[in-house]
């Protein structure tokens, strides 16, 4: 059974199942701040958590985590997954749209048939292909083609954008392709997001 809603252990912010979220931070401590709550949170709900980042490798990430929850058998059932932007988004060797989507539908796929979680909890750093033009491109189509997929599943994907690392147009793709963000220490639906097929329009 989908639930109805997913708390982000983030200031008591919850949101409904099938959310694609962003939220933007700056540097390291500021990625701490969202993302280790969240885990630890959906680590302490049984949700199945997985963690895309490109900071810092995974060990020194999972040291980090294991300050607010205990991570060594979350890691050992495969409850948390630790991957690298090599083990996702690249996994081709380069970025692709329909990669990423059956990434996400081999986990959602892989969590209903063993029946061991009810919720994919995901977040990811999003990778340094942003700061080439083909490479942006292809990226914010899959965060927009994105949008249509979450609802198929139970799962809350929290996309991170840090801005010491992109610029102002990265900004305005990411409000433009995420129903929801996260600013302020609040939830809010995003006034500048753009419904799929209008902004797939001669995007491919």
């Amino acid at each position: 059974m989908m639930p109805e809603s997913v708390a982000l252990g983030i200031l008591g912010l919850t949101v409904p199942s099938g959310t694609h979220i962003c939220t933007f931070y700056r540097g390291s401590s500021g990625l701490d701040e969202i993302v280790l709550p969240f885990l630890a949170e959906g680590i302490r709900a049984r949700d199945k958590c997985i963690c895309i980042t490109d900071s810092l490798v995974p060990s020194d990430f999972l040291s980090r985590l294991a300050l607010q929850v205990g991570v060594g058998l979350p890691v050992e059932t495969g409850q948390l997954e630790m991957a690298t932007p090599a083990d996702a988004y690249l996994r081709s060797g380069r970025f692709s749209t329909e990669d990423m989507l059956d990434y996400w539908a081999e986990l959602a796929a892989a969590m209903q048939s063993d029946g061991a979680f009810s919720l994919i909890r995901a977040t990811g750093e999003m990778p340094s292909v942003l700061n080439q033009p083909a490479g942006r491109a292809e990226f914010f189509r899959y965060e927009a083609k994105l949008n249509q997929f979450m609802p198929s599943y139970p799962q809350v994907i929290l996309c991170m954008y840090d801005l010491e690392r992109f610029g102002a147009g990265v900004m305005m793709d990411a409000l433009r392709t995420h129903p929801m963000v996260v600013v302020d220490g609040m939830v809010h639906d995003n006034p500048y997001y753009i419904e799929p097929d209008k902004f797939l329009v001669g995007r491919g």
